[in-house]
């Protein structure tokens, strides 16, 4: 009976057989001998726990642990022949590694920590070789790298002359995969840690790799904020923080971990919720929390001044992780004007749920309709975004200017951009000031930015911006970076430009390949330049001016 009971057993994690279009190859090596190698605890602990988490995406998983060459060339061919039919391949490293001969390399278990140019290949792993091994033809690639990228070699080549201009090692840089994206648990030049806080069983870039794996309909660059934001959060402040993850990747079609939902349309019955139109009480006050007639409000700690500072994907995220999408969902259909706004964001850029523009323009025309700001801006936004005619043009104007009165400082922002672009007819820049100033007031950062470019309001503003750099926040360095970019004042703010750049800003990154590539506030170096402005071209969000100003470094 015992032995027919444990036969039954299934495998455990990452031993069974593949299965099925996306699988995922998880390498972790921790056991190295600490006189040559530092060990790394948590490397194969940071894969047992991401283990459970790709297979309950639905991700077939097969895990490699503590393995020298041989296990790890025995390991490749066979998950080779399992993935042939593949969709897409996820391939998760946790260990020591570094660059050399421009190819990335990871570290097997009995490797040496120095070594002749002629056996790097022997005694290595190079990370493109198994990519371009295991990934079939025309299949998605997404690598995630848990290792360290401080200067420090972690390999010597022997007989290299460094004098005479032979390239070292490096730290890990820039895969060269294709179609598909490389996520690093850290920034080149820093380390990634092994545990965070000290005592924890897994590493910082794998307890956020899980969390935020949780929530289903997040789009892959999407999903690459909101964990680098997790990580940022849980370092900050250590003795080696704050760590910053970092991706980059090319790719056409939307890709999700975990596939949004499928929320059929339906109209259902439920209470009308009164618009929010000033901050809802704490979750604590029932009396005031609770809804005339009606339950107590789920989405009562979500305030229009968080709606108007927050980074949307970052809501959103919150927001799914304590309700479903189809509970979302219901509670828009039931006349809630926040739920409403948020649906229609989600639906308009597919976040959490698959992209739908008549849905969208649905339920923000519905949260207009309640008179709600975040809707009224929303659905502006919407309207200018898809070709307005004369009338949807007034009608965005109209909506601007409605939520602007209610006191919501994304809608000043936007309308005050609006009016300086002169979207709406002539430019108005007194009005713009004074709209990018009652924004700045309520702690708006693009606004407070936007300040800093008149003369009057300069020097408060870029202070404004230093304190919430000084919090943690890294968009308060990316707009420091923007901000004395603009005045040709960059040497005062290149490091921030340095950290906006880990934190995944576009522009920051842009502006930091520039400086590279002119030697504004750093040393020249081309191969700095090459590496940030081929991060910078890999973000969608960079400006048409912050293409034009890289064009030609790198390419």
């Amino acid at each position: 009976m015992t032995t027919s009971v444990a036969a039954a057993q299934p495998p455990p994690c990452g031993d069974a057989p593949l299965e099925g279009e996306r699988v995922a190859l998880l390498i972790g090596n921790s056991a190295y001998n600490d006189w040559e190698w530092p060990s790394l605890k948590n490397a194969v602990n940071d894969i047992d726990y991401v283990c459970a988490a790709f297979a309950k995406a639905g991700i077939s998983p097969r895990i490699v642990r503590n393995a020298n060459m041989v296990t790890l060339d025995a390991a490749l061919t066979r998950f080779a022949a399992e993935a042939a039919g593949a969709s897409s391949v996820v391939i998760y490293y946790a260990g020591h590694g570094f660059e050399y001969g421009g190819r990335n390399w990871l570290v097997p278990m009995e490797a040496p920590p120095a070594t002749r140019r002629a056996d790097v290949e022997k005694r290595y792993l190079s990370i493109e070789a198994a990519v371009k091994r295991v990934v079939p033809a025309g299949a998605f690639t997404l690598v995630f790298v848990d290792a360290c990228r401080t200067t420090e070699p972690v390999v010597r080549i022997e007989d290299v002359n460094v004098a005479a201009g032979d390239a070292a090692s490096a730290p890990l840089g820039l895969l060269d995969i294709g179609q598909g994206a490389v996520f690093y648990s850290t920034a080149k030049g820093r380390p990634a840690l092994d545990f965070a806080p000290v005592g924890s069983p897994v590493s910082p870039f794998a307890a956020a790799v899980v969390k935020e794996l949780a929530i289903p309909g997040l789009e892959i660059s999407d999903y690459f904020k909101i964990v680098s934001r997790e990580v940022y959060k849980r370092t900050h402040g250590m003795e080696l923080g704050p760590q910053q993850p970092f991706h980059y990747g090319s790719w056409f079609d939307d890709y999700y971990l975990v596939a949004p939902p499928e929320v059929p349309a339906r109209v259902a019955p439920g209470a009308v919720f009164r618009p929010l139109s000033a901050p809802p009480p704490p979750p604590g006050a029932a009396a005031e929390g609770a809804l005339r007639g009606a339950t107590a409000d789920p989405l009562a700690d979500i305030s229009l001044d968080r709606l108007a500072i927050e980074d949307e994907p970052m809501l959103i995220a919150d927001v799914l992780s304590r309700h479903s999408a189809s509970e979302l969902i219901a509670l828009a259909d039931g006349g809630h004007p926040l739920a409403q706004q948020l649906a229609g964001y989600m639906f308009s850029l597919g976040v959490g749920l698959k992209r739908d523009l008549p849905r969208a323009r649905g339920y923000l025309e519905a949260s207009a309709a309640q008179g709600f700001p975040a809707g009224q801006q929303e659905l502006a936004y919407l309207l200018l975004e898809n070709d307005p005619s004369p009338e949807e043009l007034k009608r965005a104007y109209d909506l601007y200017v409605a939520a602007s009165n209610a006191g919501f400082s994304k809608a000043k922002t936007h309308l005050a951009y609006r009016l300086a672009a002169g979207t709406f007819g002539p430019a108005d820049f007194a009005r713009s000031q004074a709209l990018y100033a009652e924004a700045a007031e309520k702690g708006h950062p693009a606004a407070i930015f936007a300040l800093t470019y008149f003369a009057d309001t300069r020097a408060a503003n870029l202070a404004q911006l230093r304190t919430l750099a000084a919090t943690g926040n890294p968009e308060g360095n990316h707009w420091l970076c923007e901000a004395h970019f603009a005045a040709k004042t960059l040497p005062g703010a290149i490091e921030d430009c340095g950290i906006a750049a880990r934190a995944g800003f576009a522009g920051s990154r842009a502006i930091l390949a520039d400086a590279y590539a002119k030697g504004v506030g750093v040393g020249a170096d081309a191969k700095e330049a090459a590496h940030w402005a081929k991060l910078a071209r890999a973000l969608p969000e960079l400006r048409k001016d912050q293409r034009e100003l890289i064009a030609g470094i790198g390419e």
